[in-house]
């Protein structure tokens, strides 16, 4: 990895640090305040919801020269709206804070990962990039899980949203402390062809079957993921476990994905992207199907990071697709990153919608079973309707 590759990564692994720590205690944050759990699911939803609807007009707005000034400001406002959850006092109070810092962190993460590619030297290989991306958040993700239980544990659900919000202004500082000098130099022969494209253009191009099945595996990556982030903490407190063992499984969980994406890269150059994308849903959705067999720490432990596991091979290789499968000169930068998170909000927003109803109809441990088989069931007729020969042509 290039130091200036390094640079990069650091401001938003601290981001994804607060992020994470947030979700990991919104849950039970709300099942203290006596909320049913099928709100609970439509609550978190909602978050996604707006960051869903904000993707598009973000990635359109984007624009290298003041990608770091707009980067700040998203930043600001998730440290705002974090402090906001510590003082919300009902479901309606909860759902508006909810939305806002939706609208922040999809603000964030769209304008982040185009900038990111972007400032990306000449010399770096960009398959291994972008496994450099997402590990990077994952170990935002594991940090944040992990310290957001035990501070929940020790001091309490305000005391995790506070701090939060503290991160925002680290990972402003960061943001323009380790800036660069020679940043995105390397970069400023490349092609504007892409920043020409008329937005009907763009669109068109996001209907190719290539980009719809990237598409396809962000949506429901995301879908089991927050199917089954959202659950197991309240299947672990079910079956007796502390918040601070809940964080250490979410943590694991996230951990192995740190450990893996950047790894996974290089896996992904030799064995291909395709199909270790359409392989990995499915395996993970296997092994969560595991987890209401078993109510002790370490077995939910093991399996559940063995599902983790399986994701983070699929979310690399599906990375990696979205950079070769979808050149710049097809789609603008800001607009393909736009898309791509869009995808993955609608995962978000589907995750706990379903679980919920799902935990309504049949209870939590039905979530692991009857969600994950039906994902993985209907991930793969969707990625055979978009990949199979049009009619008439030759097998």
């Amino acid at each position: 990895m290039k130091l200036t590759t390094f640079k990069l990564l650091v401001p938003i692994v601290a981001v994804s640090i607060q992020s994470n720590a947030s979700s990991t205690v919104i849950p039970p944050f709300l099942d203290q305040m006596r909320i049913p759990v099928a709100l609970i699911g439509t609550l978190i939803s909602l978050g996604p919801v707006f960051a869903l609807a904000a993707r598009l007009p973000l990635g359109m707005l984007y624009h290298r020269a003041r990608a770091r000034l707009l980067l700040s400001l998203a930043m600001l406002a998730m440290g705002v709206t974090n402090y906001l959850y510590s003082i919300a006092s009902n479901s309606w109070s909860f759902g508006i804070v909810h939305c806002l810092n939706g609208f922040a962190y999809s603000a964030v993460t769209t304008l982040y990962m185009a900038f990111y590619v972007d400032s990306l030297g000449s010399d770096e290989n960009r398959n291994h990039a972008m496994g450099y991306y997402v590990g990077s958040l994952a170990l935002g993700y594991s940090t944040g899980n992990f310290f957001g239980g035990l501070i929940a544990d020790h001091w309490g659900y305000g005391w995790t949203f506070q701090s939060g919000a503290l991160l925002s202004l680290a990972a402003v500082g960061l943001l323009w402390l380790l800036k660069d000098a020679r940043e995105g130099g390397e970069r400023a022969a490349t092609p504007q062809a892409s920043a020409k494209m008329s937005l009907q253009g763009s669109l068109r191009a996001l209907l190719e079957p290539e980009l719809a099945t990237v598409v396809l595996v962000a949506l429901f990556l995301n879908l089991v993921h927050q199917m089954g982030g959202v659950f197991i903490s309240l299947y672990g407190l079910a079956v007796g476990m502390s918040m601070t063992q809940i964080g250490i499984i979410r943590a694991g969980y996230a951990g192995v994905n740190a450990v893996t994406r950047p790894i996974s890269g290089h896996v992904v150059n030799k064995v291909g992207h395709r199909g270790l994308s359409y392989l990995g849903l499915p395996l993970q959705s296997a092994i969560l199907m595991l987890i209401p067999l078993l109510s002790g720490f370490i077995a939910i432990f093991v399996v559940y990071i063995a599902s983790g596991l399986m994701r983070a091979i699929a979310i690399v290789a599906n990375a990696v697709g979205l950079v070769e499968d979808v050149p710049e000169s097809k789609v603008r930068r800001g607009l393909a990153s736009g898309v791509y998170n869009a995808a993955g909000d609608l995962g978000n927003i589907l995750g706990p919608s379903i679980g919920g109803l799902i935990a309504h109809a049949a209870g939590i441990a039905s979530v692991f079973v009857v969600g994950s088989l039906g994902s993985a069931a209907l991930f793969l007729l969707c990625v055979w309707l978009v990949r199979r020969p049009p009619k008439g042509s030759l097998a």
